[in-house]
């Protein structure tokens, strides 16, 4: 059995009762070992009818690498699913939740603030903090990316090479999921 990370991006004007009626199925079908519902977010993009929000819900799965298959056809034509991501995890790679990456970075960000020095950004090159590459960690990985999106060169961010390689794959990941901009503006 192989773990995955799958990343619902609900319609946002979806009823509550809907939305849980349908994740509670989802949930039925296939063995979750962890749930976070993230929440509604706002999108970087527009949506097809034209929406800038939708209700994110992430699990962590366990399953065959047949189920994958089982899973894409539950989510294909169900009306409350704007956009799903699978993502196949490694065994060094660990399940977060958003709420409290997000308060953890609190503190970290300031201390980015405080040390900073032009475009150096040195967070994840510190081997204790590696481990929070991830696609929720927003707020860091905004300070990885330049004035025109593009991503920072290790040349600034002085990580190793496998960390760069992580780092682009999150920021990737993210973008495709509408919650960094392909742009700054």
């Amino acid at each position: 059995m192989q773990h995955y990370e799958l990343v619902l991006m609900l319609n946002a004007n979806t009823s509550e009762a809907d939305r849980k009626a349908f994740l509670a199925d989802l949930e039925a079908k296939f063995t979750v070992k962890e749930k976070d519902e993230i929440g509604i977010q706002t999108l970087s993009f527009k949506l097809k009818d034209k929406n800038t929000k939708a209700y994110f819900v992430s699990y962590l799965l366990e399953l065959a690498p047949e189920q994958v298959k089982d899973v894409k056809a539950a989510l294909l034509y169900n009306q409350a699913v704007v956009r799903y991501e699978i993502y196949k995890m490694t065994a060094e790679q660990k399940f977060f939740h958003f709420e409290k990456l997000q308060s953890e970075f609190d503190k970290a960000i300031e201390d980015i603030k405080d040390k900073r020095f032009g475009q150096k950004i040195t967070f994840f090159a510190d081997e204790r903090n590696a481990k929070y590459i991830n696609w929720k960690s927003i707020p860091i990985l905004k300070y990885y990316l330049t004035r025109f999106g593009d991503i920072k060169p290790r040349l600034y961010t002085g990580n190793s090479v496998k960390i760069q390689k992580k780092l682009r794959q999150e920021i990737i990941r993210a973008r495709t999921l509408g919650l960094l901009n392909f742009i700054s503006r």
